[in-house]
Formats: C-alpha cells, structure tokens, sequence
C-alpha cells in the first residue's frame, strides 16, 4: 500500500473551499504538433473548442431539474439530451444562457466566489498532470489559429468526399471482380485494404453526426471519443504544453510508416515494373498517401487517450485514497473518469470488430497468394513478372505487419480492458475493513465498464470462413497482377 504522506502526493489535500489560483507554472500553449493532429484528421466540429466551464453530470441534473420546474424545457429530447453524461460532458458545456463563474480572458484565475461554492467534481473536470484544478483558456492553449469559422464544416466536407473516393474506388473494382470464382482472391487481398482505410472516416464522421443529432443517436456514445472537446480534457493531464506529445519515438513512426509504404509502393508501379511516370500513378500514390498517414494518426491517437487515461486513473486511485469515505466528494469524479472510459473502450472495441477480421482476410488471401505463385506459368516463366510479383507480395506484408503491429503498440495488447482492470485491482488493495462499504460501493458501480464483448466471438468466425475460403481457392488467376496497364499493384 502506498504511503500517505509520499510528497509527491501533496496535492491531493486540497479541498475546493482552499482552492487559490496555482502558478507554480504559467499555462503554455500546447505544441503545434497536436492541433495539427487534429487539423489533418478533421476533428474540429465545435466553434468553441475549450468550454467557459465544465460542470460534472450531478450538478447538470440539478440544473436541469431547475429549469425543468421553471417551464425553461419545452422539447421532449432535451429530457435525452441532458441526462446522457457524455452529452454533458462534451455537447452542452458551453450553454449560452447560464451564468459564467470565471471569465474567459481571466487566464485560468479562479475567483474566491467559484472557489469557495465549487463543485469537487467539477473542479476534478479541470485536474492537470499533478491532480491540481488549473483552469485554462483556448488562448492560453494556441487552439485559436487551429479552430477557425467553419472548420466544422470544413471537416464533414473533407471527411464526405474521403468516403466518396473510397466508395468510388470499391464500385470500380467490385464491377470488374464481383461474381467470377477465379477472382475471389484478388477482390478479398483489396477490400481487406479498403476497410482498414475505411474505419477512421467513416467513424470520424459519426461522431459529426452525433455533435448534431445529440439524443437523436443514443447508440453513438462511442463517438464522443473522436470529440475534440473529449480529446483535449483528456489531454490535458499529459502537460502537452510542457513535455510535448507522449511517445514522440511511436508518432513519427506512425508518420513515417504509411510514407515509406507509400514510396515503395510508388517504385513498384513505375520502376521496377517498368511501366515508367504516369499521371494517375503519381495521383494515386499521393492519395493513398494520405489516407495511410490517417489511419497513422488514428491509432496514435488510441495510444495518447491510452496513456492519458492510465495518468487519470493514477490520479483519480490518489484522490480516492485520501478522501476514502467521502462518497459525495469522491463519486463525481470516480464517475465522469469512468464514464469517458467507456466512451474510449467503445472506439476501440468497435475499431477492432472491423479490422481484426481484415486483417485475418488479408493473412489468410496473401499466403494463399504467395503459395500459388509457383503454379503460375506466366509469373514462373518471365523473370520480370517474379520481380513484380514477389516485391508486391513484400509491400503487402510489411503494410499488414506494421498496421498490426502499429494498433498493438498504441493500445499496448489486443484490447484496452487491462487499463480499467489495473485501476479496479489497485481499488482493492486500497481498500480498508474502516471504509469497506465506501469501497464496496464503487468497485459495484463499475462492473458495467468490464463487460465482456463479443470480440473473440467475431474473430473465431471470422477466422474459420477464411481458413474455409483458403482451402477453396484451388484455381485463381493472379496474372494480371503483372501487367502495365492495370492498377491492381496499387491495391495489393
């Protein structure tokens, strides 16, 4: 068990009522590298990224009922709207009509008013890397020049004409591959390709739509994650200001990656095939470019919430320790980290049910294709085409093996349940025979976070239909992997 009076944990005795306005580091703006993040993967949907306040979900519904009573609600949805934690925590925490207890330009300074009157979960809402409430302003963070007018519209519009270049391409080659048993091969080895790039768009683009919709997308809890607003609270206890991004080894990995990919990809197309520069091939490689360095960035961003996440939970077992007891202070800061959690294991869960199984496809399709390489008499008769062929067997398997391996390291195993059970376990240690109802308590509310999904379930089916489909690809036609005028090596 941990020492009470371990230095390092001095913050943690504070209380709302003695809250001053800590300086002990004047905020600094964050590192462009972030914005920029999220600028290329079109996350901006909200005018105002950092809201005036943030008020934890019990004093939402007290001010909710007070409205309610006071006939300011009139829409029916509003009931849904206001009593879904992750709507309260990322949709209307910049309601224009409520009275604003510290000014915007104020630069973080707390005033004795708010201090004293404070919420201890709300005040929990604005905890930096030491566990302190240090409030800050989208000035102080330089997200001003990032998030400008209509960069919201401007992202739906990129993300849209991103899922109408995917869905134009998958026409195109599904007309030429679709119904013909001896292309069953190559029309798996492209779309197991397309999905992967598929996922980030189109969940980028339901989490718009449930910053529009609100209530109207229950089943869209997920979508928050993909928030700007819920990626900078959860930034904010990595001190990105400070430090800069966590992990900078992994982010130019995931940089660097989908550029070399993309590159010998490029090669294979013009020089070592022979084909020479061609204006299509250069387009190709530029657009394929960007959407690999999008799925980059999509599974860097799993890693910084992962990390996050593991800091909040260590903060949050501190702050439960040493007000052990105290359940109206301790459970509305136990229940918003909780509650964004979920929303995070969510995108993950719903990130793997559709690559997992496209990566088994895409394992499974280009072994069966390297095996049947040697029973091809065009590709074993033309040194060229064995050239051709064997370097896009190559590219295949380092895109599988790094986009793999990339998801594996970003989320640091399969899947992202061991943060939560790591949190649960020191919850226990914790617990004394003193306050054991106190602790009993919590460790019950959050069982609903450990529920077990179907993820093995998809997998194991997945898996078996395409070990049964290897088994059946007995005559394919892989030839026209190597003529010129096709574009087929581009979406090996």
């Amino acid at each position: 068990m941990m020492d009470k009076h371990t230095d390092d944990t001095s913050w943690i005795n504070y209380r709302p009522e003695d809250v001053e306005v800590h300086r002990q580091s004047e905020n600094r703006e964050w590192t462009p590298f972030f914005w920029a993040i999220l600028k290329f993967m079109c996350l901006f949907y909200h005018r105002v990224v950092v809201p005036r306040k943030r008020v934890c979900f019990s004093c939402s519904v007290d001010r909710f009922r007070k409205r309610s009573r006071a006939g300011v609600v009139e829409r029916p949805e509003r009931y849904d709207a206001e009593l879904d934690p992750l709507l309260v925590a990322h949709e209307y925490q910049d309601a224009g009509n409520e009275s604003r207890p510290w000014d915007v330009e104020s630069r973080g300074e707390i005033s004795p008013l708010v201090a004293r009157d404070s919420c201890p979960a709300c005040d929990a809402l604005w905890w930096n890397r030491d566990g302190v409430t240090k409030r800050y302003t989208e000035r102080e963070i330089g997200v001003g020049r990032w998030n400008h007018r209509g960069s919201g519209a401007l992202s739906s519009l990129l993300l849209l004409g991103a899922l109408t270049i995917i869905a134009y391409d998958i026409v195109n080659f599904m007309k030429e591959l679709w119904g013909q048993p001896d292309l069953i091969l190559k029309l798996m080895r492209k779309l197991t390709l397309y999905i992967v790039l598929l996922v980030y768009p189109l969940l980028s683009l339901c989490s718009k739509l449930r910053s529009l919709l609100t209530s109207r997308t229950p089943s869209f809890q997920w979508a928050s994650a993909l928030n700007a607003r819920y990626l900078v609270k959860q930034a904010q206890v990595l001190d990105i200001g400070n430090k800069g991004l966590p992990q900078k080894m992994f982010f130019c990995f995931c940089m660097a990656t989908p550029l070399l990919t993309a590159v010998y990809r490029f090669l294979i197309f013009t020089v070592i095939s022979g084909c020479g520069f061609q204006v299509t091939t250069i387009l190709t490689s530029i657009v394929g470019i960007i959407f690999n360095q999008a799925f980059g960035l999509y599974l860097y961003l799993f890693h910084l919430l992962r990390v996050s996440f593991q800091r909040q939970f260590n903060l949050l077992t501190l702050y439960l320790r040493d007000h052990e007891g105290e359940e109206m202070r301790c459970g509305g800061a136990f229940f918003s980290t909780i509650v964004d959690f979920h929303c995070f294991k969510g995108l993950v869960n719903l990130s793997i049910f559709v690559m997992f199984p496209a990566f088994v496809f895409a394992i499974s399709s280009n072994l069966t294709y390297q095996y049947m390489l040697a029973n091809s008499p065009c590709i074993t008769g033309n040194p060229l085409n064995m050239n051709i062929s064997h370097h896009s067997l190559r590219l295949a398997w380092s895109e599988i093996i790094l986009s793999l391996g990339s998801y594996l390291v970003a989320i640091g195993g399969i899947q992202v349940d061991y943060v939560f059970n790591n949190f649960v376990t020191n919850l226990l240690h914790l617990r004394s025979s003193e306050h054991r109802i106190f602790w009993d308590t919590l460790i019950k509310d959050i069982n609903h976070v450990t529920q077990d999904s179907y993820f093995y379930l998809v997998t194991i089916i997945f898996s078996f239909i395409s070990i049964f489909l290897t088994f059946n690809f007995s005559s394919q036609d892989v030839t026209d992997l190597v003529v010129c005028n096709t574009t087929s090596i581009v979406c090996v």
